[in-house]
C-alpha cells in the first residue's frame, strides 16, 4: 500500500479497507472475514468499528473454520489496540520523503519496477519507411 495510517481517534480511517492495522487493509489480509461483513458495514471508521465492538455484529451468515480462524486473529489484533480521542488519525504517503502526497511522486510510484525500454532513435533511424516507424513508434508507447 501506498498509504500507512497511525491511528489516533480513529474517524478518519476506514476499519476494513485501509492499512492501519497490518501492512495491508484488512479486507486483504483475512478475505474470508470480510465476505462474512454484511455490505454497509465495510464502510465503517474505526471509531464506530471498534466501539462496543461493532466489528463484531457485523458479522453475518454461516461461519465456515477459516472465518473463525479469521475472527479470532482479528480479536487478538484488536486486543492491542487503544483509540487516542484528541489525536487526530495521521496518513503518511510512503513515496516521499516529507510523507506528503504529490502528483509526481504517484506518477514515479507507477513506474516502481517497471522495465525501461527506450527504443525511440532505433526506430526513428532506422531505414524503415515512415508509416512504419510511426507505427512502431506509436505500439512502443502503448
Amino acid at each position: 500500500m501506498a498509504v500507512k495510517t497511525v491511528i489516533g481517534n480513529g474517524k478518519n480511517t476506514s476499519f476494513w479497507t485501509d492499512g492501519w492495522l497490518l501492512d495491508q487493509s484488512l479486507k486483504q489480509t483475512l478475505p474470508h472475514l470480510y465476505s462474512a461483513v454484511a455490505v454497509r458495514a465495510r464502510k465503517r471508521t474505526v471509531f464506530d468499528a471498534i466501539t462496543d465492538g461493532r466489528w463484531i455484529s457485523d458479522i453475518r451468515g454461516a461461519l465456515s473454520v477459516q472465518v473463525l480462524i479469521e475472527y479470532i486473529h482479528l480479536w487478538e489484533l484488536l486486543s492491542d489496540v487503544e483509540l487516542q480521542p484528541k489525536v487526530e488519525d495521521l496518513h503518511i504517503w510512503k513515496f516521499t520523503a516529507s510523507s506528503l502526497y504529490s502528483t509526481k511522486s504517484a506518477y514515479e510510484a507507477l513506474f516502481i519496477g517497471a522495465t525501461q525500454f527506450d527504443p525511440w532513435e532505433r526506430i526513428w533511424k532506422s531505414w524503415a519507411p515512415g508509416k512504419c516507424k510511426f507505427f512502431l513508434w506509436t505500439a512502443a508507447h502503448n
